[in-house]
């Protein structure tokens, strides 16, 4: 585990160095700025699609913040799991395709250690990503709308937002160890990730016991008007840290066991 901080140094300079960070931020931010954008848009495409229908009158009630809010997490449901497979799935099996694995380890370094430093300099590329987005989205909510909203529960959201794609970059790190391909290992993520989601979304009685519930517009709703507990975050949360605490294990004990 010695040498997990110097590999944590050397792939977040990497991530520096292919422009992999700045694609991160600017993506997610992109993408977490439909939220707002969309929710003050909505109402006059939908008044001018309406108007060029003769004899039919559509009402949309005025937009709030919360709205935005909703809108925002529907935004960031999709997107970033995507943009997370793209960046993360040639992590292990596109340096195992290149050679430079073998490498990395003729020097003391455990599979362990190369796994643990992937795993969490991409967690952290993600972690600052999505706060700056959600930091740029609740701003522009603020400017675009006249109602306020409560900022902690709003927060509180987004760290379990952070927990889901925790998981799910435990998923892609996971894939990528199995395989050579960095594009095999993106095809199983996808997959698996879309299995996953799925499923969850056909088990509503299981769904808020995972952090996928986040994207919930319900769920959301009641959390952002104080309907429903805070508290009924700390499950999804434990459940989110959980499940990315086996995935990479799995990894690990994958990894340390599979042929270069």
């Amino acid at each position: 585990m010695s040498t997990t901080v110097p590999l944590l140094k050397k792939e977040m300079l990497e991530q520096w160095r292919t422009n992999k960070l700045i694609i991160a931020f600017v993506a997610f931010v992109i993408t977490g700025l439909q939220g707002p954008v969309i929710a003050k848009i909505l109402p006059d495409i939908i008044k001018n699609a309406s108007g060029s229908m003769s004899g039919m009158q559509i009402i949309i009630p005025k937009q709030t913040s919360l709205d935005a809010i909703l809108s925002f997490f529907n935004s960031m449901a999709t997107m970033p799991a995507l943009i997370m497979i793209l960046l993360a799935m040639g992590s292990i099996a596109g340096e195992r395709e290149r050679g430079t694995l073998v490498f990395m380890l003729t020097k003391p370094v455990s599979r362990t250690s190369v796994i643990l430093a992937k795993y969490f300099t991409y967690l952290a590329v993600v972690i600052g990503a999505t706060l700056v987005s959600a930091l740029v989205s609740g701003y522009y909510t603020i400017l675009l709308f006249d109602s306020n909203f409560e900022f902690g529960n709003y927060l509180l959201l987004n760290l379990t937002m952070i927990v889901f794609e925790a998981f799910l970059l435990a998923i892609i790190i996971l894939a990528s160890s199995l395989f050579k391909s960095g594009i095999a290992a993106g095809g199983i993520s996808l997959l698996t990730v879309l299995v996953f989601t799925t499923v969850i979304q056909f088990l509503p009685s299981y769904q808020k016991y995972s952090p996928q519930a986040v994207f919930d517009p319900t769920f959301g709703r009641e959390l952002m008007t104080g309907v429903a507990p805070l508290s009924d975050l700390l499950l999804p949360n434990l459940v989110g840290i959980a499940l990315s605490a086996l995935v990479l294990a799995v990894a690990c004990f994958a990894s340390e066991r599979r042929e270069i």
